[in-house]
């Protein structure tokens, strides 16, 4: 198999509705830029989201300002000399020009009205629509092929699609006349227009609405193949945007692309390692596909400037060392205004040309894999998603910012039971589950395995049915009763066990936060809830304990805890044993964890995982914030440090959804400046590799081994922004 060579790419676009600096900017220079900042791919939109085309396009109209000029073909005949590959991004469902020629053609809500991409809050008020959506039944998709075959014509190596942006959630699904005649084709009856999550044919309604994108997705990719079997099909996942949903499409359409975009536009307002987390996340639903990340050039949504080197360089690095494809964003506005556009990304580029013969044939050391159930983010998020994704998200970042080796699992890989090869799996909220994924967790167990299982896992099935009792209640040992629905709860921890190590006896946690926004409800929906179970099997490790009121009033307007009241007989904690090690938690601990990053929470996230894992096979130990990845390959295991102790990086918010009535604007966003160096970092690989070297390919510099505690030690005394470090092993 030939190697994959769209490694490190720039993407340029032009993205202001004027395009000032059309005229101003050749093709040849955006192949020179790439060029010095070593990147061997080429992005650029050959067809833009207000539906002009940078080529003599036959489907599409041409850009005002390029003139009698081909700006693709301009693009294609520089890289072509430098050996660096051109893919063309068409396709965007958003296309004001198309819809002015055909407005059948777009999607439309319940109302009739076009349903857009527009929150300008004057257009939104419908002075102007500016992005109206395409519909994917209508004829359009036959005129995205037609740019495909355009575009290729040219002889570029692949071709690009941005987010389909055809939703399934009611509030935004397409009831065009094409959508509604193809449904009741299919289907024999009208799309329901109503929302009912417990209805049957509202939920495969709205699974029928993945399947569009679906299969939008398999004929463009006969498109591409039967026209250029060489070209590749690149598709943007935008795994953070879109409530998630289009992860759910990746993971049914995988088998028709070559690249996953993960597109991290929100890195700015997200935690350190945010890219790597995206990263890992489109890996696992795409079947391990090669991924595309980005890192924008600008900060936030500051498209005409650029942000800090820093961020940029750990940006691009954290992509490459979760296992992705880094991918630099430029727009004109900032090439043309802004000279230091390139420095950062030239000095990662440049890097990763050593680096990247190390992650040839190489796989993640599989310590611990986090389920992403978006089955369980649709059926059981249902409006609200991202209360199913907290308890994900949650343990990922404990686990991860605790220096051992951490990886997401899928819904499709948990119903196969490829999972077999990790010391443990988090089911953190996992509520819908195949009969054929809980055989194999089962088994995964009985083998040896390690499970750490929260709240309403398994109660529902694949297809958002909720069954009488949890599928995995036996291996749990539980019998379940319901739910404690509580506004707040409190958690005592009753036994002394590896779980609970580090807390006093008899010890609360607080279980629950006020909601962030306060103006509907005083607290998230069900996040201070318990399963109520009995122990069949196990170990009662904590018991909940209920509230003396509905809220405190400690603090303004009743955001405060009530006090703790009286202990209930209903556990709050499992600990099971022989055969594999379980801890299950009746609440959400990866969602509590998420919002409010507590120490305890953190603590019961590492104790679990700890003791029904064993000790990772390579960790990092050290001050600071680390992102740590581990990769083995035959002979060698290779490890990467990202420095994400930063200083000046500050977000903060208000705590509510007033932001005016503070003495200042309450919210800000502050880019990382530089990274504070770490002191005393430690690299433990396990006994289990017998270590003969150990060197940084980045300097040459050879580690000096230590053995402790049937451990190898690496010791770094001094750790900059980054460093890699190959170990040969035996």
């Amino acid at each position: 198999m030939d190697k994959f060579p769209f490694t490190r790419v720039l993407q340029f676009n032009f993205e202001d509705e004027p395009g000032v600096y059309v005229h101003a900017v050749k093709g040849s220079d955006v192949v020179e830029l790439a060029a010095r900042i070593h990147a061997n791919t080429v992005v650029i939109f050959a067809r833009d989201a207000w539906g002009r085309a940078f080529y003599d396009s036959k489907v599409s109209e041409k850009h005002p300002k390029l003139g009698s000029r081909d700006f693709l073909k301009e693009v294609v005949e520089a890289a072509k000399k430098k050996g660096i590959r051109v893919v063309a991004m068409v396709g965007h469902t958003t296309n004001p020009k198309l819809y002015e020629k055909h407005p059948e053609w777009a999607q439309r809500g319940i109302d009739g009205s076009p349903i857009a991409m527009d929150t300008d809050p004057k257009l939104a008020k419908g002075e102007r629509m500016r992005w109206p959506l395409m519909c994917l039944n209508s004829p359009f998709l036959k005129h995205v092929a037609e740019e495909i075959r355009e575009v290729l014509a040219y002889g570029v190596d692949g071709v690009f699609l941005d987010s389909f942006r055809y939703m399934p959630d009611l509030e935004r699904a397409c009831f065009c006349e094409y959508c509604k005649a193809r449904y009741t084709k299919e289907k024999g009856r009208e799309l329901p227009s109503k929302e009912d999550w417990e209805s049957a044919e509202y939920r495969e309604a709205f699974e029928w609405r993945y399947g569009v994108n679906v299969n939008a997705l398999r004929e463009l990719y006969k498109v591409v193949k039967s026209t250029k079997p060489s070209a590749i099909l690149a598709y943007n996942n935008h795994p953070a945007g879109w409530k998630g949903r289009a992860n759910t499409i990746v993971e049914k359409a995988k088998e028709q692309l070559d690249v996953v975009f993960a597109e991290c536009a929100e890195a700015d307002y997200n935690p350190p390692g945010f890219i790597a987390e995206m990263v890992k996340l489109t890996r696992a639903v795409s079947g391990g596909k090669h991924v595309w990340a980005s890192r924008n050039s600008f900060h936030a949504a500051l498209t005409t400037t650029t942000t800090t080197p820093v961020a940029i360089r750990q940006g691009l690095r954290e992509a490459f060392i979760a296992g992705g494809h880094p991918f630099y964003l430029v727009f004109s506005t900032t090439f043309c205004q802004n000279p230091d556009v390139e420095q950062a990304a030239a000095e990662v580029f440049k890097e990763l040309e050593k680096l990247e013969e190390y992650m040839e044939d190489a796989e993640p050391v599989k310590y611990v894999g986090v389920a992403y159930s978006n089955r369980s983010r649709d059926w059981g998020g249902k409006r609200r998603p991202d209360h199913i994704t907290d308890s994900f998200r949650g343990f990922y970042y404990a686990l991860t910012w605790a220096g051992v080796p951490v990886t997401f699992i899928s819904d499709s890989e948990l119903d196969v039971g490829a999972f077999k090869d990790y010391k443990a799996i988090v089911l953190a909220n996992v509520q819908s589950m195949s009969e054929a994924a809980s055989k194999h967790i089962e088994g995964f167990v009985e083998e040896g395995g390690g499970l750490v299982a929260t709240y309403t896992v398994s109660l529902l099935d694949e297809r958002g049915v909720e069954r009488k009792k949890p599928a995995l209640s036996k291996l749990l040992g539980i019998e379940y009763d319901g739910l404690l629905k509580y506004p707040w709860s409190y958690l005592r921890l009753t036994k002394k066990h590896a779980v609970t190590d580090g807390f006093a006896g008899g010890q609360l946690l607080l279980w629950g936060d006020f909601d962030r926004e306060f103006m509907e409800r005083r607290v998230p929906e069900e996040l201070a809830w318990h399963v109520r179970v009995m122990a069949a099997d196990g170990e009662v490790l904590g018991r909940v304990v209920e509230p003396i009121g509905e809220y405190g009033n400690e603090y303004e307007n009743g955001r405060s805890p009530p006090p703790a009241g009286s202990e209930l007989e209903a556990p709050a904690i499992l600990a099971k044993e022989p055969g594999g090690r379980i801890a299950y938690f009746t609440g959400q601990l990866g969602r509590l964890y998420w919002r409010l990053g507590l120490p305890g929470h953190e603590r019961l996230i590492l104790n679990s995982v700890r003791w029904v894992a064993g000790e990772s096979p390579a960790r990092v130990t050290g001050p600071g914030l680390l992102q740590f990845e581990a990769y083995e390959r035959d002979g060698q295991l290779i490890i990467y440090l990202l420095n994400l102790t930063y200083s000046r990086r500050i977000v903060t918010r208000p705590n509510s959804a007033l932001s005016r009535i503070w003495h200042s604007t309450a919210d800000c966003l502050h880019p990382p400046h530089e990274v504070v160096s770490l002191n005393d970092v430690s690299i433990m690989i396990s006994g289990e590799y017998e270590v003969l070297r150990a060197y940084s390919p980045l300097t040459g510099k050879r580690y000096h081994l230590e053995d402790r505690d049937s451990s190898h030690v690496i010791k770094l005394d001094t750790l900059g922004e980054f460093e890699a470090v190959v170990i040969d092993v035996k």
